[in-house]
């Protein structure tokens, strides 16, 4: 079977349509009055709101090919296979602290740095080097290191506690991934997938056993919340009794007032229940909108519910209650208005789901036939569907599933599935899949 071939792209032209957006996001930052990207050591970050990146997302698609057709395939896998050497590099010097051994302000000679890391000069040297080739550190005279926008901003303990954890327990477990597969090639699993084959242990029991390991991967949550670049399901705390969601997507922090829009919560009367919802921070956000719901918040973390507990304010405390459930229980409300499961079902596999979803139906059972149960949770689309970049977003959240949990994130055919098989008198009525998070409006068939 022939398959179409993509219309030759002219470089020239390439080129001037990046000229193009380059000036729309420099005239952008012109009209919000805010300061050009540099890559100084005092800079700022650039814009995060959806017109800054949907402009953002063009140039960089654009820059993208740009590059890979300069190179060919060959010069890109020469210089695709040298990642990992950066990767290296990467590790060695978060191991060794010297992004805060470097002076915020001023310089360091190799030396000074090599003595204070308690490494030799040479490969102090040779590495600071080669990371300055990638903006991070800056050769800026002989003998002398200095930072950069990119190295000065690991400086931060929160942002630094991402890229530390990245490279210890989640890259490591990647690098087991055809090692894994190989082993368990038709299981897939918390126990058959490359986490716990690196690890020895599945991902909740090695942050349980590994308690420093679990501090560190709180603050990294802190920070994905405070850059929104990737949103957690709950307010983790440091005993990391339950492992919040990873959703790497740019657009996520849009995902609470996409969940808002896309359903019809005035048309609701009584009660919400919040499965699997943490410390309850969208039960807190809808009931500030939607002062005629009340709702409940399930999870089996006690600590998620004490969170919860603390982070009432008075005028949503009467219409908030707590209560310790699994999802993998049955469901004991009864007279529900809205069942909801929130980026609960990526970080299982699919037998796992089914039970999930199985033991909604007693409550749905308990409760009108027009109670819906609402699964917010990423909704992958067919290949090449979407714009590239958003698409890879999405597909990376698929793979840090795959390596960390042997989960996945799902198409609305792979949850239609799922969901019959847990009883076959699931229907989806309706799919928004437009945004950062999908969100299906499932119903039990009484007919």
């Amino acid at each position: 079977m022939s398959v179409p071939s993509e219309t030759p792209m002219q470089l020239v032209a390439l080129a001037e349509s990046i000229l193009q957006q380059t000036r729309n996001i420099s005239q952008y930052l012109k009209d919000h009055e805010h300061a050009e990207m540099t890559f100084d050591s005092v800079y700022s970050e650039p814009p995060n709101d959806p017109e800054f990146v949907q402009l953002q997302d063009s140039l960089k698609t654009s820059l993208e090919d740009l590059r890979f057709l300069a190179d060919g395939p060959t010069r890109f896998y020469r210089s695709f296979f040298m990642t990992g050497y950066l990767l290296a590099a990467f590790q060695l010097v978060l191991d060794l602290r010297f992004f805060d051994l470097v002076p915020s302000d001023g310089a360091i000679s190799f030396e000074e740095l090599a003595e204070k890391a308690g490494l030799d000069a040479d490969r102090t040297k040779r590495v600071v080097c080669y990371l300055a080739t990638h903006h991070v550190f800056r050769v800026a005279q002989p003998g002398l290191v200095s930072h950069t926008a990119f190295s000065i901003a690991m400086r931060d303990e929160e942002l630094r506690s991402v890229v530390h954890y990245s490279f210890d327990e989640m890259l490591k477990a990647a690098v087991e991934t055809g090692t894994s597969l190989k082993a368990t090639p038709y299981e897939s699993d918390k126990t058959h997938c490359p986490f716990a084959a690196r690890h020895g242990v599945p991902i909740f029991e090695y942050y349980a056993k590994h308690t420093d390991k679990a501090l560190r991967f709180a603050k990294a949550m802190a920070a994905y919340r405070r850059s929104k670049a990737i949103s957690p399901q709950h307010n983790i705390p440091p005993t990391l009794k339950y492992y919040g969601s990873l959703t790497i997507n740019p657009e996520v922090e849009n995902s609470t007032v996409e969940l808002k829009d896309n359903f019809s919560w005035n048309r609701l009367e009584g009660t919400v229940v919040d499965i699997g919802g943490g410390s309850g921070h969208i039960s807190m956000a809808l009931a500030r909108d939607f002062p005629n719901l009340k709702f409940v918040v399930q999870d089996d973390s006690e600590d998620m519910l004490s969170d919860g507990q603390r982070l009432l304010t008075p005028d949503i405390q009467d219409r908030i209650a707590f209560q310790k459930q699994s999802f993998f229980a049955p469901q004991p409300c009864r007279d529900v208005a809205a069942f909801v499961i929130r980026q609960c079902t990526h970080n299982w596999a699919d037998d796992g789901v089914i039970v999930m979803f199985k033991s909604v139906v007693p409550g749905l059972e308990g409760s009108s036939p027009d109670t819906p149960l609402l699964i917010n949770d990423i909704v992958m689309p067919e290949a090449g569907t979407i714009p590239r970049l958003k698409e890879r977003a999405m597909r990376e959240a698929d793979m840090v599933m795959m390596v960390s949990f042997g989960a996945k994130q799902r198409t609305k055919a792979e949850f239609g599935v799922l969901l019959k098989k847990a009883d076959p008198r699931f229907v989806i009525r309706k799919v928004h899949d437009t945004g950062a998070l999908g969100l299906l409006e499932v119903y039990l068939d009484r007919s």
